[in-house]
């Protein structure tokens, strides 16, 4: 299973990260969701509920105001939908637009909106996918790639610089997708829709990259945690929206440079390891005392971590032979130790291309990725850790790894499981005025 790079805020950690703060979301249903989880965080450590994630267009939801559009407009399932909710307190302020397509005259609107308001938006949140490829005909893809520069550079011109703009790639959909954007007019998108998605994605990251804008790759995140999906193939469950809310808030810490809640070990405060452990081992010579039974930690029997070694190997070797990048530290004639216990800790995909990388000799390091053109979610060269600057493998690589290490100790687990059991059994916003008000 992926690891995840965000800690775990309480209700009382996240009014204090959003504390002075103008929160901007701009996005379709899914990120209605992800609005209402914050909402909700901010005043509570409660999960919302099926029936908050299924409704539209409210008048209130948790202390929040419907503005524009919803049930004061005309509910309905159509691209000319609009809704525009806000959530204030004397401290707090969170708005959310939706939005059909990533440029359009609505979008211009919101811009016009920005810009003649006081208060700038100190955090700008956008995602628009799945309804720019559905429902603006047989051409949607293109006039996507078209569409997003243009709504993005229309927002950026009227943001202070201080603002932070995050760009979440769409998540995941399932093969039948059903409801919501996906009309019986539009089925016969259905089994192409998700390589679109892929596609969409990895333009729209490409753009954000040519912007110097931030990236959190929601889809590379829950690609393991479909279990989490909603039952019509595009929406997702309370527990996958608090986790997105942990990642918003995680990546804010690290762009004011925020000490993070600590309840998650993270890269840059690894845990205390024993004396004399090294990451990185020099290749073994002749004169070297180590043996067999020893090259490998943890504990594990002699020939199951031999076996784990040797595929470990295997694939960090063939991954050496295939990249080249010039601009990473990693030695290649030194051999990752195996760490079973700890696999997968190290990879970083939240993006921040406003914030260059600096090593211990204070020099700048590009943050550029190249991108995989198959899988365009996963980077393909090797890169360094922006969190404590020591190199990893690829995510393409560690996937691989994990595939087969899951091949070796299935059935170890298995028997060690039903041992277990055996032994244990029980018996517009024109006139908007945004001055803050309310209650913390």
């Amino acid at each position: 299973m992926t690891a995840i790079e965000a800690d775990i805020f309480t209700s009382r950690e996240a009014r204090d990260v959003l504390r002075n703060k103008f929160v901007l979301m701009i996005g379709d249903s899914v990120v209605r969701s992800c609005y209402k989880d914050l909402v909700k965080l901010l005043q509570s450590d409660s999960h919302l509920e099926d029936y908050q994630l299924k409704n539209k267009g409210e008048r209130t939801f948790e202390k929040d105001v419907l503005l524009e559009g919803g049930s004061l407009g005309v509910m309905s399932n159509d691209v000319t939908y609009t809704e525009v909710r806000e959530f204030k307190t004397n401290v707090h302020l969170v708005r959310f637009y939706f939005i059909t397509r990533c440029y359009s005259d609505y979008l211009m609107s919101i811009c016009e909106d920005i810009k003649e308001e006081t208060e700038k938006p100190d955090v700008v949140i956008m995602n628009s996918g799945c309804w720019d490829l559905t429902r603006y005909g047989p051409n949607s893809i293109y006039e996507y790639k078209k569409n997003l520069p243009l709504g993005i550079f229309s927002l950026i011109k009227v943001l202070p610089s201080h603002t932070v703009f995050i760009w979440n790639t769409t998540l995941p959909l399932s093969k039948d997708v059903k409801g919501g954007f996906m009309i019986p007019e539009v089925y016969e998108k259905k089994s192409k829709l998700r390589e679109d998605v892929l596609e969409a994605n990895h333009y729209a990251v490409t753009i954000m990259k040519e912007f110097k804008l931030d990236v959190l790759d929601l889809h590379y995140y829950f690609l393991n945690h479909i279990q989490r999906r909603a039952k019509d193939g595009i929406h997702w469950d309370a527990t996958a929206h608090r986790r997105i809310s942990n990642l918003i808030l995680h990546h804010l810490c690290e762009c004011w440079s925020i000490n993070t809640p600590g309840r998650i070990i993270m890269n840059k405060n690894p845990m205390k390891l024993p004396d004399g452990f090294k990451y990185y081992e020099d290749d073994v010579s002749e004169n070297t005392n180590l043996q067999a039974e020893d090259s490998n930690s943890n504990d594990l029997p002699p020939d199951l971590g031999k076996q784990i070694d040797n595929v470990i190997n295997t694939i960090e070797n063939g991954y050496s032979n295939d990249t080249n990048n010039n601009n990473s530290n990693f030695n290649r004639n030194k051999k990752l130790k195996t760490n079973h216990n700890n696999f997968n800790k190290n990879i970083v995909s939240i993006s921040n291309y406003n914030r260059p990388f600096i090593n211990n000799n204070n020099n700048i390091i590009n943050n550029g990725f190249n991108y995989n053109p198959i899988q365009p979610h996963i980077p393909m060269n090797n890169y360094i850790n922006g969190f404590n600057q020591q190199p990893v493998l690829a995510p393409l690589f560690q996937a691989q790894l994990q595939n087969q290490l899951t091949q070796i100790l299935a059935p170890l687990i298995q028997q060690s499981f039903v041992q277990s059991n055996n032994n244990n059994i029980p018996n517009q916003f024109n006139g908007m005025k945004r001055k803050f008000s309310g209650n913390e």
